[in-house]
Order: structure tokens, then sequence, then C-alpha cells
């Protein structure tokens, strides 16, 4: 997981990363102030097509006399990024070493970072004379949702990573499984979480029928939580367990969708006969 120090230099492909600094060379801000007031003069006035090409010729030599004055994009800081990286940022936002500071679209830039399904929300701010900052808030991963075409990674929102190397995440979250089942883990697994004790016994969640959850834990028990207060049926198991151990008697199951009842499921044999019993 990369978390760049941003006070330091970075450098990459003749990028140069650095703190954004300021400008104080006023006989450059007079020079652009003037510039750029001729510029919007020529387009208000300039009307036929004779002259939009003079314009767009007019445009090119100001372009290159501010990057000559030192108006030209050499310096980017991206803060706020986990899983992407510096290069990929760039990439997707189309900078270009060297072009002029004010070619730079910030529209385009932000619609070019939106694209990216890390990408949850981007801000961009561009400041003179030549630095570009970028601000990334990335979706948080959640889970792994594993499908009949792959693995793939999803979001606390319920959006699929189609980009992400699961392998990475593979050891850190848990697996989920079903219909629909990223559009609905958010809530199960912050109740999961509530007793991280428990929670790092579970090694996958199953969304049973669009309705409910059954969760899978390391020690080969299957748990059969009810489609209502999920939260106290958790909360139950980790009591159960504190009193009685009851992940450790060899049950392979655990069915808490009948509130009056818990039944549990024991394998006698090898061959996996099973009886019910009540705890």
């Amino acid at each position: 997981m990369l978390n760049s120090n941003y006070n330091n230099n970075i450098e990459s492909n003749n990028f140069v990363y650095r703190n954004v600094t300021k400008s104080k060379n006023n006989n450059q801000l007079i020079l652009l102030i003037i510039t750029l007031l001729f510029i919007l003069i020529v387009f208000k006035f300039e009307k036929n097509l004779l002259n939009i090409f003079r314009y767009n010729d007019f445009l090119k030599q100001t372009n290159t006399m501010l990057i000559n004055h030192g108006f030209s994009l050499t310096k980017i800081n991206i803060v706020g990024h986990y899983n992407l990286k510096e290069r990929e940022i760039i990439e997707a936002a189309e900078l270009i070493q060297n072009q002029s500071i004010f070619e730079i679209n910030l529209n385009e830039v932000y619609n070019n970072l939106l694209l990216n399904e890390w990408v949850q929300n981007v801000q961009i701010k561009r400041t003179l004379p030549n630095s570009i900052e970028i601000k990334i808030k990335e979706k948080k991963p959640l889970a792994i949702l594993q499908t009949k075409l792959g693995n793939k990674l999803i979001t606390e929102d319920g959006s699929i990573i189609s980009i992400a190397n699961t392998n990475y995440f593979k050891n850190k979250l848990p697996i989920i499984i079903g219909e629909n089942a990223n559009h609905n883990a958010f809530l199960i697994i912050n109740i999961l979480k509530q007793n991280l004790d428990l929670f790092k016994h579970v090694w996958s969640i199953s969304y049973v029928n669009n309705r409910r959850w059954n969760i899978h834990l390391n020690q080969g028990i299957t748990i059969l939580l009810p489609k209502f207060n999920q939260n106290k049926a958790w909360k139950t198991i980790n009591l159960l367990h504190k009193k009685y151990q009851i992940l450790d008697l060899g049950l392979t199951e655990i069915d808490l969708r009948n509130n009056s009842q818990i039944l549990g499921i024991i394998n006698l044999k090898k061959n996996k006969l099973k009886r019910k019993k009540v705890l």
C-alpha cells in the first residue's frame, strides 16, 4: 500500500513532485495579467474565420511565451491516495510535462480522474506559476466478491474495482458470495466487526436468497443468521463462546434463525453423520 512522503522530492520520467510554492516574481505576474487581458480582448472582437486562425496562432505564441517565462507544468503535488500510484494518477489525468499551466483544463482533469474505479472524489487546484495540486479520495476496500467469472474487490459503496489485484487483499478482507451480496455487505460486515476477536475467525459470508447471511468461520462452523436482528444474534454467538467455548466444540453449524431456540449440528463420525442439538 503506497503512502508517499510528499515533503521529499520524487523524480519520475522527468516529472518533479515537490510541495507547492507561490511565485514571488512581480514582473512575471504583471506580464501574465497583461497577456491574459490582451487574449480576452482578441477573443471578444475577432469573429470571422480568418481572425480565428490568427487567434489560434496568437494563442500558440502566447503559450510559448508563457512557458518561456516559467508558466509551464513542472510540479505536481498528489495527496490522499493509498492504492493508486502517482504515475497512474498522472496518466489518468492526462497531464503533459512542460505544457502551459493555463492550457490545463481543470474540469477535464477532474472528469478523467473520476473515470478511475478507485476514485470516489477528487479536487484539482492550479497554483501559479507551474504547479497542479491533486487531492484524491479513494473508495475503501470492503471484501472480495466471489463470482463465476473470478474474484473481484468490492468497496464500501458496493462498487467493484475490476482493476484491483485481489491477491493483495485476500488475507486482509473477508470473502462474500451470493447474488447482490456486494450491495448489501457493508451493513453486515460492520455488525461483524463490532467484535474484532470474533471477526478474525470469519473467512467468508454468504448472502442467501437476497434476504439473510450465513457466516463461515475458520473453525469449519457455519452460523445461520436471521433476516432481522443480526446484531443481536452475533452478540449471542460472542456471549456463548465466552461462556461455553462453542466454537471449539466440534460443531459444524449453529442456527440462529429462530429467536426462541438455538440449534447446533455436530459431526459424530467421519462419514459426517449429523444430529441437531439444542444448546
